[in-house]
Protein backbone atom coordinates (compact mmCIF):
# COMPACT_ATOMS: atom_id res chain seq x y z
CA UNK A 1 0.00 0.00 0.00
CA UNK A 2 3.14 2.67 1.27
CA UNK A 3 4.44 1.51 -1.96
CA UNK A 4 1.66 2.31 -4.28
CA UNK A 5 1.28 5.52 -2.42
CA UNK A 6 4.81 6.13 -3.35
CA UNK A 7 4.33 5.66 -7.13
CA UNK A 8 1.24 7.47 -7.26
CA UNK A 9 2.34 10.90 -5.50
CA UNK A 10 4.62 11.73 -8.33
CA UNK A 11 2.51 10.24 -10.88
CA UNK A 12 -0.08 12.42 -10.22
CA UNK A 13 2.32 15.68 -9.77
CA UNK A 14 3.58 14.80 -12.81
CA UNK A 15 -0.68 15.07 -14.80
CA UNK A 16 -1.29 18.20 -12.92
CA UNK A 17 1.90 19.96 -13.90
CA UNK A 18 0.94 18.87 -17.63
CA UNK A 19 -2.13 19.68 -17.28
CA UNK A 20 -0.88 23.83 -15.96
CA UNK A 21 1.70 23.91 -18.93
CA UNK A 22 -0.77 22.77 -21.63
CA UNK A 23 -3.28 25.33 -20.12
CA UNK A 24 -0.47 28.11 -20.15
CA UNK A 25 0.87 27.33 -23.81
CA UNK A 26 -2.65 27.07 -25.33
CA UNK A 27 -3.85 30.51 -23.50
CA UNK A 28 0.27 32.24 -24.69
CA UNK A 29 -0.48 30.56 -28.61
CA UNK A 30 -4.24 31.62 -28.75
CA UNK A 31 -3.04 34.92 -30.56
CA UNK A 32 -0.79 34.32 -33.84
CA UNK A 33 2.83 35.12 -34.03
CA UNK A 34 2.81 38.23 -36.85
CA UNK A 35 6.35 39.41 -38.29
CA UNK A 36 7.88 42.12 -40.34
CA UNK A 37 10.96 42.00 -42.68
CA UNK A 38 12.53 45.06 -44.08
CA UNK A 39 15.42 46.77 -44.83
CA UNK A 40 16.91 43.40 -43.63
CA UNK A 41 15.49 43.80 -40.14
CA UNK A 42 12.95 40.67 -38.84
CA UNK A 43 10.72 41.65 -36.12
CA UNK A 44 8.91 38.42 -34.99
CA UNK A 45 5.87 39.77 -32.17
CA UNK A 46 3.85 37.22 -29.95
CA UNK A 47 1.33 38.08 -27.29
CA UNK A 48 1.80 36.17 -23.81
CA UNK A 49 -1.39 37.65 -22.11
CA UNK A 50 -3.58 39.90 -24.36
CA UNK A 51 -6.50 40.39 -22.65
CA UNK A 52 -9.26 43.71 -21.73
CA UNK A 53 -8.55 44.15 -17.73
CA UNK A 54 -4.96 43.08 -17.83
CA UNK A 55 -1.49 44.04 -18.55
CA UNK A 56 -0.68 43.92 -22.06
CA UNK A 57 2.85 41.80 -22.78
CA UNK A 58 4.57 41.06 -25.96
CA UNK A 59 7.18 39.08 -26.30
CA UNK A 60 9.21 40.63 -29.10
CA UNK A 61 12.36 39.40 -31.01
CA UNK A 62 14.18 41.47 -33.83
CA UNK A 63 17.14 39.55 -35.66
CA UNK A 64 19.72 41.13 -38.37
CA UNK A 65 22.93 40.75 -39.81
CA UNK A 66 23.73 43.90 -41.05
CA UNK A 67 22.57 46.76 -38.69
CA UNK A 68 23.11 47.34 -34.57
CA UNK A 69 19.80 47.27 -32.68
CA UNK A 70 20.58 50.00 -30.38
CA UNK A 71 16.76 51.79 -30.04
CA UNK A 72 15.27 51.55 -26.88
CA UNK A 73 11.97 49.94 -27.20
CA UNK A 74 10.18 51.35 -24.70
CA UNK A 75 10.61 54.86 -26.51
CA UNK A 76 10.10 53.36 -29.71
CA UNK A 77 6.74 51.42 -28.96
CA UNK A 78 3.13 52.37 -28.68
CA UNK A 79 -0.17 49.80 -28.10
CA UNK A 80 -3.72 51.26 -29.77
CA UNK A 81 -7.02 50.00 -29.45
CA UNK A 82 -9.82 50.72 -31.84
CA UNK A 83 -11.68 52.88 -28.67
CA UNK A 84 -9.19 55.31 -28.72
CA UNK A 85 -7.09 54.16 -26.07
CA UNK A 86 -3.09 54.65 -26.26
CA UNK A 87 -0.24 52.42 -23.99
CA UNK A 88 2.96 53.90 -23.32
CA UNK A 89 5.18 50.73 -22.30
CA UNK A 90 5.92 50.25 -18.53
CA UNK A 91 8.48 47.89 -18.87
CA UNK A 92 11.04 45.86 -21.39
CA UNK A 93 12.54 42.96 -19.71
CA UNK A 94 15.09 41.44 -22.61
CA UNK A 95 18.13 42.51 -23.96
CA UNK A 96 20.17 45.70 -23.50
CA UNK A 97 20.25 48.23 -26.88
CA UNK A 98 22.83 47.04 -29.21
CA UNK A 99 24.16 44.01 -31.37
CA UNK A 100 21.94 41.91 -33.96
CA UNK A 101 19.37 39.77 -32.04
CA UNK A 102 17.37 40.75 -29.52
CA UNK A 103 14.59 39.83 -27.65
CA UNK A 104 12.42 40.08 -24.47
CA UNK A 105 8.82 40.97 -22.97
CA UNK A 106 7.53 44.39 -23.83
CA UNK A 107 4.38 45.30 -21.39
CA UNK A 108 1.79 47.73 -21.23
CA UNK A 109 -0.88 48.83 -18.80
CA UNK A 110 -3.76 46.86 -18.45
CA UNK A 111 -6.12 47.30 -21.61
CA UNK A 112 -9.53 49.52 -20.91
CA UNK A 113 -12.93 49.14 -21.60
CA UNK A 114 -13.42 46.22 -23.80
CA UNK A 115 -12.10 47.11 -27.17
CA UNK A 116 -12.33 44.67 -30.31
CA UNK A 117 -8.48 45.13 -31.66
CA UNK A 118 -5.05 46.28 -30.71
CA UNK A 119 -2.11 47.39 -32.38
CA UNK A 120 1.52 47.48 -31.80
CA UNK A 121 3.35 49.97 -33.42
CA UNK A 122 7.05 49.96 -32.98
CA UNK A 123 9.26 53.07 -34.92
CA UNK A 124 12.23 53.25 -36.16
CA UNK A 125 13.99 49.93 -35.83
CA UNK A 126 16.82 50.04 -39.59
CA UNK A 127 14.72 53.15 -41.02
CA UNK A 128 11.40 52.07 -41.35
CA UNK A 129 9.28 54.59 -40.08
CA UNK A 130 6.52 52.45 -38.27
CA UNK A 131 6.13 48.50 -38.23
CA UNK A 132 2.67 47.50 -37.53
CA UNK A 133 1.14 44.32 -35.46
CA UNK A 134 -2.30 43.93 -35.37
CA UNK A 135 -4.37 41.63 -33.05
CA UNK A 136 -8.48 40.90 -32.67
CA UNK A 137 -8.92 40.31 -29.29
CA UNK A 138 -10.95 37.11 -28.18
CA UNK A 139 -13.88 37.15 -25.91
Amino acid sequence: MKTTRRLLLPSGLAVVTLIIVMGLTFTAGAYERKSSSENKVKVVVSPVQLASGRTAKFEVRMTTHSVELNQDIVAVSTLKDNNGHKYRPLRWTGSPPGGHHREGVLEFPAIEGNPNTVTLFIRDIAGVPQRIFEWKLER
